[in-house]
């Protein structure tokens, strides 16, 4: 027993030992450097720049963050110690010294002001004590492409508010920032013997999202339609998998300065090229296809004597005032537009097979764009159910009357016949990505269907290379550079305006017409007509895409 309570005895004293040096060792040789470790977990700190990943193009080509802002950060603390730095730091922010003064004294935590590059300049030759310049991106600039799909963010740069940057929010709010700091006691008051620290997280953990669209088409189009388009849309396709490359509404909008927009008459923050539109003569090109998937000779010819009665009423062709076209088959009634030829065709087609070749070729339903976040519409097709007259079939296949199409479905829409019948799902988004380029996830899955005979699209592609060549649509011919076939359309929408009708004016076509690889829709409101107004604008764009080598 005796022995037992000795050991445990000498036991304590070893450990009351141990513990006595451990606490001086903390206390004396190590109280400082324990002291600042603690310290350092009371820094408090001000988000100087909230970092964001960026919306690149295929290529990796940035879309936001392209330029660049200076920003003064102020360190009141220091600042307020030298009279003459803070007159100088007043004179160089353009303030009034004693402004400065007040909101410097505000609180002792940084804060940071957007300045000029002269200013940032002149501020970093001066050297004040208490005043940096940090250069930061600028994520959304008067001259950034594509903003209509790409959208645009809040003032702070934080949350994404329209198109991509609001789809993707949760993706792209995973960067870093920049913090300017300090440290403060127990008692919330700040420890100037630290000094500021300026901490920079950026390029840690930030996703990306990679794109479908190729900047410099993006680029092209939007030059174009800044010389050529007030009010309208333009949208690119790959034919080969529905891949997005360009899309551009016009008017356009400042996307770092939305609130000039909201007010604006014209609606710059409306993007046409997801809007619902009557498609007009456009929509002839699924009259033909469900004519020739019926069986009904290409060869079928039809009397245009510049109208068709439908009982009392007479629905004029285009060329009325020059006494009609005379007899047609459907290839040159498809090239002169000719509404007399598809009327005719139309009644023999009949408005349900006509509406089941349209819902066939994706009208009337979603492109694939919302799969990936993106609203868009489903446009409208006439209900089959109930009698339908005569002259309700004659507008349906002259694509007037309860028909909507998006710029987006158009576009699709020709494609099909491009690639021989394929229907392809749309896609705008690619993948998620890392800094290194390397893919994180995947977003788009493709998906695509037979829609269309190979023979019916032959048909029609010859009937379209017919309409550019010697047809409504010769403005559009780009000869020098391969080629290109499509359709125009002039819709009615029933608006007046300074005593005149308002046509909508439509091209829809592809090129090079040899190979062709690209699908577009131009698409131009309150237009002459498709041939005069939206065809020149394809021409202008498919050859300078082809002259860069695309």
């Amino acid at each position: 027993m005796k022995p037992r309570f000795s050991f445990i005895k000498y036991l304590y004293l070893v450990l009351l030992l141990l513990l006595a040096c451990r606490m001086f060792s903390i206390q004396a040789s190590r109280g400082r450097e324990y002291s600042q470790a603690a310290a350092v977990q009371r820094w408090r700190n001000t988000k100087i720049y909230t970092e964001r990943g960026d919306i690149l193009d295929r290529n990796g080509i940035r879309f936001t963050n392209r330029s660049k802002q200076d920003i003064a950060v102020i360190l009141p603390a220091d600042l307020l110690k030298d009279a003459s730095a803070l007159s100088r730091a007043a004179e160089l922010l353009g303030r009034q010294t004693g402004e400065l003064e007040e909101a410097a004294a505000r609180s002792y935590l940084p804060y940071s002001v957007r300045v000029s590059e002269e200013q940032a300049n002149a501020i970093m030759d001066a050297g004040i004590t208490g005043l940096s310049i940090l250069e930061v991106p600028v994520r959304n600039s008067e001259d950034m492409l594509a903003a209509h799909i790409i959208g645009y963010v809040d003032e702070k740069g934080e949350e994404g508010l329209s198109g991509i940057e609001k789809a993707y929010q949760d993706t792209l709010k995973n960067g870093g920032g920049v913090f300017a700091g300090v440290l403060a006691d127990a008692g919330d008051t700040a420890m100037e013997q630290f000094g500021y620290r300026i901490q920079d997280t950026t390029g840690v953990g930030r996703l990306n999202i990679r794109t479908t669209l190729d900047y410099h088409m993006q680029e092209i189009v939007e030059e174009t339609m800044d010389l050529m388009v007030d009010r309208g849309a333009v949208v690119i396709l790959d034919i080969l998998n529905g891949d997005l490359l360009a899309m551009a509404s016009r008017p356009a909008f400042n996307p770092s300065d939305v609130g000039s927009a909201l007010n604006d008459k014209a609606q710059p923050l409306f993007n046409r090229a997801l809007g619902e539109y009557i498609p007009g003569s456009i929509f002839k090109i699924v009259t033909a296809a469900a004519a020739l998937e019926k069986g009904i000779s290409p060869e079928t010819s039809f009397d245009c004597p510049g109208y068709v009665m439908m009982g009392d009423l007479m629905m004029k062709c285009w060329n009325y005032d020059r006494g009609g076209h005379g007899t047609l088959n459907m290839a040159q009634g498809f090239a002169q537009s000719c509404n007399s030829y598809f009327i005719s065709l139309g009644q023999m087609v009949g408005k349900r097979d006509i509406i089941a070749m349209a819902e066939r070729l994706g009208l009337g339903k979603r492109t694939g764009l919302y799969l990936q976040g993106i609203g868009e519409p489903y446009g409208l097709l006439p209900n089959t159910m109930g009698y339908t007259s005569a002259a309700e079939t004659a507008n349906l296949s002259i694509g007037q009357g309860d028909l909507l199409i998006s710029p987006v479905q158009a576009a699709r829409l020709v494609s099909v016949i491009a690639n021989g019948g394929i229907l392809n799902r749309v896609s705008v988004i690619d993948c998620i990505v890392n800094d290194q380029g390397e893919k994180i996830r995947n977003i788009k899955s493709p998906a695509w269907e037979r829609v269309l005979k190979k023979e019916t699209a032959e048909a029609l592609h010859r009937m379209m290379m017919m309409t550019v060549e010697d047809g409504t649509g010769r403005l559009a011919d780009i000869k020098g550079f391969g080629g290109s076939a499509g359709k125009t359309g002039s819709a009615e929408t029933g608006w007046v305006q300074d005593n005149r009708g308002v046509l909508h004016a439509w091209f829809v076509g592809y090129f090079p017409v040899d190979n062709p690889r690209y699908a577009m829709c131009v698409f131009i409101e309150d237009g002459a007509s498709g041939g005069r107004s939206a065809a020149p604008v394809f021409a202008e764009i498919s050859a300078r895409i082809l002259d860069l080598g695309y």
